[in-house]
Protein backbone atom coordinates (compact mmCIF):
# COMPACT_ATOMS: atom_id res chain seq x y z
CA UNK A 1 0.00 0.00 0.00
CA UNK A 2 1.00 3.58 -0.36
CA UNK A 3 0.56 5.07 2.86
CA UNK A 4 4.02 6.26 3.26
CA UNK A 5 3.86 9.30 4.99
CA UNK A 6 6.07 11.06 2.02
CA UNK A 7 3.85 9.84 -0.67
CA UNK A 8 0.99 10.93 1.10
CA UNK A 9 2.17 14.29 1.30
CA UNK A 10 3.66 15.05 -1.75
CA UNK A 11 0.24 13.55 -3.77
CA UNK A 12 -1.46 16.40 -2.04
CA UNK A 13 0.38 19.05 -3.83
CA UNK A 14 -1.40 18.29 -6.48
CA UNK A 15 -4.51 17.32 -5.26
CA UNK A 16 -5.25 19.98 -2.30
CA UNK A 17 -7.37 22.39 -4.38
CA UNK A 18 -9.42 19.99 -6.22
CA UNK A 19 -12.09 19.22 -3.55
CA UNK A 20 -11.54 15.66 -5.09
CA UNK A 21 -9.21 15.00 -2.19
CA UNK A 22 -10.86 11.21 -2.31
CA UNK A 23 -9.03 10.48 -5.22
CA UNK A 24 -5.98 9.82 -2.99
CA UNK A 25 -7.63 6.64 -2.04
CA UNK A 26 -9.19 5.39 -5.08
CA UNK A 27 -5.27 6.16 -7.05
CA UNK A 28 -4.02 3.50 -4.67
CA UNK A 29 -6.21 0.98 -6.05
CA UNK A 30 -5.15 1.74 -9.56
CA UNK A 31 -2.92 -1.40 -9.45
CA UNK A 32 -4.70 -4.11 -8.27
CA UNK A 33 -7.79 -2.73 -10.58
CA UNK A 34 -6.11 -2.52 -13.60
CA UNK A 35 -5.78 -5.67 -15.63
CA UNK A 36 -1.89 -6.80 -15.82
CA UNK A 37 -1.22 -6.00 -19.54
CA UNK A 38 2.83 -6.04 -19.98
CA UNK A 39 3.37 -3.93 -23.01
CA UNK A 40 7.41 -3.22 -23.55
CA UNK A 41 6.84 -0.05 -26.12
CA UNK A 42 8.38 3.51 -26.52
CA UNK A 43 6.23 6.28 -24.68
CA UNK A 44 4.53 8.82 -27.34
CA UNK A 45 5.77 12.40 -27.51
CA UNK A 46 2.83 13.91 -27.10
CA UNK A 47 0.38 12.59 -24.57
CA UNK A 48 -2.86 14.76 -25.33
CA UNK A 49 -5.88 13.02 -26.01
CA UNK A 50 -6.51 13.21 -29.95
CA UNK A 51 -10.35 13.02 -30.36
CA UNK A 52 -9.98 12.23 -34.37
CA UNK A 53 -7.59 8.87 -33.20
CA UNK A 54 -9.80 7.32 -30.76
CA UNK A 55 -11.66 3.27 -30.45
CA UNK A 56 -14.47 5.26 -29.19
CA UNK A 57 -17.55 4.00 -31.43
CA UNK A 58 -20.14 7.27 -30.94
CA UNK A 59 -24.20 6.63 -31.33
CA UNK A 60 -25.49 8.13 -34.29
CA UNK A 61 -28.04 10.56 -32.23
CA UNK A 62 -26.48 13.56 -30.02
CA UNK A 63 -27.48 12.21 -26.23
CA UNK A 64 -27.50 15.47 -24.63
CA UNK A 65 -27.94 18.98 -25.65
CA UNK A 66 -25.95 20.72 -23.29
CA UNK A 67 -27.48 24.13 -23.00
CA UNK A 68 -26.71 24.82 -19.69
CA UNK A 69 -24.86 28.24 -19.03
CA UNK A 70 -23.11 29.22 -16.04
CA UNK A 71 -22.25 32.64 -15.57
CA UNK A 72 -18.55 33.15 -14.47
CA UNK A 73 -16.80 35.85 -12.35
CA UNK A 74 -14.55 34.08 -10.63
CA UNK A 75 -11.30 33.69 -12.95
CA UNK A 76 -10.02 34.97 -16.48
CA UNK A 77 -7.27 33.82 -18.84
CA UNK A 78 -3.92 34.96 -17.06
CA UNK A 79 -4.85 33.66 -13.08
CA UNK A 80 -1.60 31.54 -11.76
CA UNK A 81 -2.06 30.81 -8.03
CA UNK A 82 0.97 29.62 -5.81
CA UNK A 83 1.16 27.55 -3.39
CA UNK A 84 3.31 26.36 -0.28
CA UNK A 85 2.55 22.85 1.03
CA UNK A 86 3.51 22.23 4.80
CA UNK A 87 3.92 18.51 6.19
CA UNK A 88 3.54 19.75 10.06
CA UNK A 89 6.19 22.63 10.10
CA UNK A 90 8.05 21.20 7.28
CA UNK A 91 7.72 22.88 3.62
CA UNK A 92 6.95 19.71 1.54
CA UNK A 93 6.61 21.49 -1.96
CA UNK A 94 5.06 24.24 -3.82
CA UNK A 95 2.49 23.77 -6.26
CA UNK A 96 0.56 26.51 -8.93
CA UNK A 97 -2.89 26.34 -10.60
CA UNK A 98 -3.36 28.60 -13.95
CA UNK A 99 -5.99 29.78 -16.60
CA UNK A 100 -3.40 29.21 -19.46
CA UNK A 101 -6.05 30.49 -22.50
CA UNK A 102 -9.18 29.31 -24.31
CA UNK A 103 -8.76 27.28 -26.86
CA UNK A 104 -11.39 25.94 -29.47
CA UNK A 105 -12.94 22.64 -28.58
CA UNK A 106 -15.07 21.08 -31.83
CA UNK A 107 -17.90 24.03 -32.11
CA UNK A 108 -17.20 25.46 -28.56
CA UNK A 109 -14.40 26.72 -26.43
CA UNK A 110 -12.73 25.51 -23.68
CA UNK A 111 -10.67 26.64 -20.95
CA UNK A 112 -7.15 25.24 -20.59
CA UNK A 113 -6.31 24.80 -16.85
CA UNK A 114 -2.67 23.44 -15.38
CA UNK A 115 -1.85 22.46 -12.38
CA UNK A 116 1.55 21.53 -11.47
CA UNK A 117 3.08 20.32 -8.11
CA UNK A 118 6.83 19.75 -7.34
CA UNK A 119 8.33 18.91 -3.83
CA UNK A 120 10.97 20.48 -2.24
CA UNK A 121 14.38 19.99 -3.34
CA UNK A 122 14.48 18.73 0.75
CA UNK A 123 12.11 16.58 0.03
CA UNK A 124 14.00 15.19 -3.11
CA UNK A 125 16.25 13.15 -1.34
CA UNK A 126 13.92 10.78 -0.19
CA UNK A 127 10.60 11.31 -2.58
CA UNK A 128 10.73 13.23 -5.33
CA UNK A 129 7.88 14.79 -6.92
CA UNK A 130 6.96 16.55 -10.57
CA UNK A 131 3.51 16.29 -11.16
CA UNK A 132 0.74 17.70 -14.10
CA UNK A 133 -2.63 18.11 -14.62
CA UNK A 134 -4.23 19.63 -17.47
CA UNK A 135 -7.91 20.12 -18.06
CA UNK A 136 -10.12 21.41 -20.85
CA UNK A 137 -13.10 22.82 -19.48
CA UNK A 138 -16.15 24.04 -21.37
CA UNK A 139 -16.45 27.91 -20.86
CA UNK A 140 -19.79 28.20 -21.17
CA UNK A 141 -20.92 25.41 -19.41
CA UNK A 142 -18.31 24.68 -16.95
CA UNK A 143 -17.88 20.80 -17.72
CA UNK A 144 -15.14 18.84 -18.82
CA UNK A 145 -14.32 18.08 -22.55
CA UNK A 146 -10.58 16.65 -22.00
CA UNK A 147 -8.18 15.69 -18.55
CA UNK A 148 -4.82 14.52 -18.79
CA UNK A 149 -3.04 13.57 -15.27
CA UNK A 150 1.04 13.44 -15.16
CA UNK A 151 1.81 12.12 -12.11
CA UNK A 152 6.27 11.58 -11.36
CA UNK A 153 6.54 10.30 -7.64
CA UNK A 154 9.23 8.16 -6.94
CA UNK A 155 9.54 4.97 -8.54
CA UNK A 156 5.85 5.74 -9.38
CA UNK A 157 4.97 7.17 -12.83
CA UNK A 158 1.42 6.98 -14.18
CA UNK A 159 -0.43 8.86 -16.57
CA UNK A 160 -4.04 9.42 -16.96
CA UNK A 161 -5.99 10.43 -20.32
CA UNK A 162 -9.59 11.36 -21.04
CA UNK A 163 -11.23 12.89 -23.73
CA UNK A 164 -15.28 13.70 -22.81
CA UNK A 165 -17.45 13.03 -25.21
CA UNK A 166 -20.60 15.04 -23.65
CA UNK A 167 -22.88 15.43 -26.47
CA UNK A 168 -23.44 11.49 -26.42
CA UNK A 169 -22.77 10.77 -22.49
CA UNK A 170 -19.47 8.59 -23.41
CA UNK A 171 -16.11 9.08 -22.23
CA UNK A 172 -12.66 7.78 -23.55
CA UNK A 173 -10.21 6.92 -20.84
CA UNK A 174 -6.68 5.49 -21.05
CA UNK A 175 -4.69 4.89 -17.99
CA UNK A 176 -0.62 4.03 -18.17
CA UNK A 177 1.85 2.77 -15.68
CA UNK A 178 5.54 2.97 -16.69
CA UNK A 179 8.62 1.08 -15.64
CA UNK A 180 10.95 3.48 -13.35
CA UNK A 181 13.51 4.12 -16.28
CA UNK A 182 14.66 6.50 -18.42
CA UNK A 183 13.52 6.93 -21.13
CA UNK A 184 10.18 5.94 -19.52
CA UNK A 185 9.04 2.12 -21.12
CA UNK A 186 5.19 0.91 -20.88
CA UNK A 187 5.00 -1.24 -18.07
CA UNK A 188 0.99 -1.78 -18.18
CA UNK A 189 -2.22 0.40 -20.05
CA UNK A 190 -5.58 -0.38 -19.75
CA UNK A 191 -8.18 1.76 -22.68
CA UNK A 192 -11.77 1.53 -22.13
CA UNK A 193 -15.34 3.18 -22.36
CA UNK A 194 -17.19 4.62 -19.80
CA UNK A 195 -20.94 6.02 -19.49
CA UNK A 196 -21.30 9.67 -18.23
CA UNK A 197 -23.85 11.37 -16.73
CA UNK A 198 -24.38 15.32 -18.75
CA UNK A 199 -21.42 18.17 -17.55
CA UNK A 200 -19.53 15.46 -15.69
CA UNK A 201 -16.59 17.10 -14.35
CA UNK A 202 -12.80 15.81 -14.16
CA UNK A 203 -10.84 16.68 -10.86
CA UNK A 204 -9.45 19.56 -11.85
CA UNK A 205 -12.55 21.35 -13.60
CA UNK A 206 -14.42 20.49 -10.27
CA UNK A 207 -12.63 23.21 -8.47
CA UNK A 208 -13.17 25.82 -10.95
CA UNK A 209 -16.84 24.84 -10.68
CA UNK A 210 -17.16 25.45 -7.21
CA UNK A 211 -15.69 28.98 -7.62
CA UNK A 212 -18.08 29.85 -10.22
CA UNK A 213 -21.50 29.48 -7.40
CA UNK A 214 -23.06 31.19 -5.03
CA UNK A 215 -22.31 29.87 -1.64
CA UNK A 216 -24.03 30.03 1.31
CA UNK A 217 -23.57 28.81 4.82
CA UNK A 218 -25.45 26.05 5.14
CA UNK A 219 -26.57 25.48 1.71
CA UNK A 220 -24.65 22.38 -0.08
CA UNK A 221 -23.27 21.98 -3.37
CA UNK A 222 -23.49 18.81 -5.35
CA UNK A 223 -21.87 18.23 -8.29
CA UNK A 224 -20.33 15.06 -10.22
CA UNK A 225 -17.36 13.70 -10.68
CA UNK A 226 -15.21 11.60 -13.08
CA UNK A 227 -11.95 9.44 -11.72
CA UNK A 228 -10.07 6.67 -13.69
CA UNK A 229 -13.07 4.03 -13.76
CA UNK A 230 -15.83 5.59 -11.14
CA UNK A 231 -18.27 8.51 -11.32
CA UNK A 232 -19.33 9.39 -7.88
CA UNK A 233 -21.36 12.43 -6.21
CA UNK A 234 -19.67 15.19 -4.57
CA UNK A 235 -21.03 17.12 -1.90
CA UNK A 236 -19.23 20.50 -0.89
CA UNK A 237 -20.83 21.76 2.67
CA UNK A 238 -20.88 25.59 3.53
CA UNK A 239 -19.55 25.56 6.98
CA UNK A 240 -18.91 28.94 7.91
CA UNK A 241 -17.10 32.36 7.54
CA UNK A 242 -13.47 33.03 8.72
CA UNK A 243 -10.13 35.24 8.68
CA UNK A 244 -7.29 33.97 7.73
CA UNK A 245 -3.70 35.85 7.49
CA UNK A 246 -1.33 34.05 5.53
CA UNK A 247 1.63 34.58 2.94
CA UNK A 248 -0.01 36.56 0.70
CA UNK A 249 -2.64 38.50 2.42
CA UNK A 250 -4.97 38.53 5.16
CA UNK A 251 -8.63 37.65 4.13
CA UNK A 252 -11.87 37.24 4.71
CA UNK A 253 -13.08 33.77 3.43
CA UNK A 254 -15.35 30.39 3.41
CA UNK A 255 -14.79 27.47 4.81
CA UNK A 256 -16.14 24.21 2.95
CA UNK A 257 -15.92 20.49 3.57
CA UNK A 258 -15.87 18.57 0.49
CA UNK A 259 -17.93 14.91 1.32
CA UNK A 260 -18.41 11.91 -0.96
CA UNK A 261 -21.55 9.72 -0.83
CA UNK A 262 -22.13 10.90 3.31
CA UNK A 263 -18.66 10.30 3.45
CA UNK A 264 -15.52 12.52 4.38
CA UNK A 265 -13.36 11.84 1.88
CA UNK A 266 -10.00 11.18 4.18
CA UNK A 267 -11.15 7.81 5.35
CA UNK A 268 -8.34 7.86 7.91
CA UNK A 269 -9.88 10.74 10.26
CA UNK A 270 -12.60 12.23 8.21
CA UNK A 271 -11.55 15.85 7.71
CA UNK A 272 -10.40 18.10 4.93
CA UNK A 273 -11.13 22.46 5.50
CA UNK A 274 -10.92 24.46 2.24
CA UNK A 275 -10.82 28.54 2.55
CA UNK A 276 -11.90 30.09 -0.17
CA UNK A 277 -12.07 34.34 -0.45
CA UNK A 278 -15.41 35.34 0.67
CA UNK A 279 -15.75 37.64 -2.58
CA UNK A 280 -16.31 36.31 -6.47
CA UNK A 281 -12.92 35.37 -6.73
CA UNK A 282 -13.40 32.61 -4.37
CA UNK A 283 -9.55 31.94 -4.38
CA UNK A 284 -8.22 29.22 -2.38
CA UNK A 285 -6.47 30.20 0.79
CA UNK A 286 -5.53 27.85 2.26
CA UNK A 287 -6.52 23.96 3.31
CA UNK A 288 -6.31 21.75 5.98
CA UNK A 289 -6.12 18.40 6.22
CA UNK A 290 -5.83 14.64 8.25
CA UNK A 291 -3.66 12.62 6.81
CA UNK A 292 -2.14 8.79 8.08
CA UNK A 293 0.04 10.70 10.45
CA UNK A 294 0.11 13.99 11.59
CA UNK A 295 -1.43 16.53 8.96
CA UNK A 296 -0.64 18.64 5.83
CA UNK A 297 -1.82 22.61 5.65
CA UNK A 298 -1.46 24.34 2.21
CA UNK A 299 -1.03 28.25 2.25
CA UNK A 300 -1.66 30.92 -0.35
CA UNK A 301 1.71 32.61 -1.14
CA UNK A 302 0.99 34.58 -4.43
CA UNK A 303 -1.47 35.69 -6.71
CA UNK A 304 -0.93 37.11 -10.42
CA UNK A 305 -3.37 37.90 -12.90
CA UNK A 306 -5.97 39.48 -10.92
CA UNK A 307 -6.28 42.97 -9.99
CA UNK A 308 -5.38 43.38 -6.57
CA UNK A 309 -6.70 43.68 -3.59
CA UNK A 310 -9.21 41.06 -3.88
CA UNK A 311 -12.55 42.94 -2.32
CA UNK A 312 -12.06 40.34 0.49
CA UNK A 313 -8.71 41.44 1.40
CA UNK A 314 -8.23 43.25 4.55
CA UNK A 315 -5.62 46.47 4.62
CA UNK A 316 -3.88 46.82 7.53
Amino acid sequence: MRIMNFKKSSFLLLLLFFFTISFISLSHKLISQENSLEKEQTVEDSLRPDSSDTTMVLPDTVKYLLDRTIPNSAFQVGEKLTFTVRYGFIKAGEATMAVENIVPVGDRTAYKLVSTAQSASTFDIFFKVRDRVESWMDTGGIFSWQFIKMLREGSYKYDLLVDYYQYYGKADVQSIRYHDEEPLRVKESNTFQLEIPPYVLDILASFYYVRTQNLRIGMPLYMTNHDNKKIYDLKVIVQKREILDVKAGKFRCIMVQPVLRGEALFKQKGELWIWLTDDQYKIPVQMKSAVFIGSITTELTKIEGITLPLPSQIQD
